[in-house]
């Protein structure tokens, strides 16, 4: 299975990207079905003994703070063939914990292929539309902003097939501010 550590969206911070979904013009913009913020693409593996290393180590993992997401505007990035849209993403925190991933999946035996920098959720892929149209679409969105939240836990997600697939299953939480309490809504 192919892994990746990132944070699931708040729920206030998921509906807003949720909303600017809502206002792509035409199929020519394909939205992502599964919004999430990604920090390192840990890799692939099958192998049990890796998976229990991989839990001990991401169990390890502490901050003195919780991560807060704020929300910088819009951006376009290419990954390979896809052109994407992408909400960009400030946090020290989430920095921080992106190193702190990597390195325990390294100590787990993983050949991590990397870390996710900027931070970004993937909003749509635009490969297909004209750029004079993302552009425009740009100029008009560009002023649109997430609410700021906070974040307690990082999630490691997989994917059957690679990291370009979109159908991504949940494996676990990892809280990494022990010493936090979560707002009611995250419980």
């Amino acid at each position: 299975m192919f892994l990746i550590a990132g944070i699931r969206l708040p729920a206030p911070m998921l509906e807003f990207f949720q909303q600017i979904q809502t206002f792509f013009p035409n199929r020519e913009w394909e939205p992502e079905p599964f919004l999430f913020l990604p920090l390192v693409i840990v890799g692939e593996t099958s192998d049990p003994d890796v998976m229990e290393n991989l839990d001990a180590g991401l169990l390890s993992i502490q901050t003195p703070t919780p991560a807060t997401l704020v929300h910088s505007g819009l951006d376009v990035v290419q990954q390979g063939e896809r052109i994407i849209l992408t909400a960009k993403i400030l946090s020290a925190v989430c920095d921080h914990l992106s190193v702190k991933i990597r390195r325990q999946a390294q100590h787990a035996g993983l050949k991590v292929k990397r870390t996710c920098h900027p931070l970004s959720v993937p909003l749509a892929t635009i490969s297909t539309v004209p750029p004079e149209d993302v552009h425009n679409w740009l100029r008009i969105h560009h002023s649109l902003r997430a609410p700021e939240a906070e974040v307690y836990e990082f999630t490691l997600f997989s994917s059957w097939k690679n990291r370009e697939t979109t159908d991504m299953e949940l494996l676990a939480d990892y809280a990494f501010t022990p010493s936090c309490i979560a707002p009611p809504y995250l419980l």
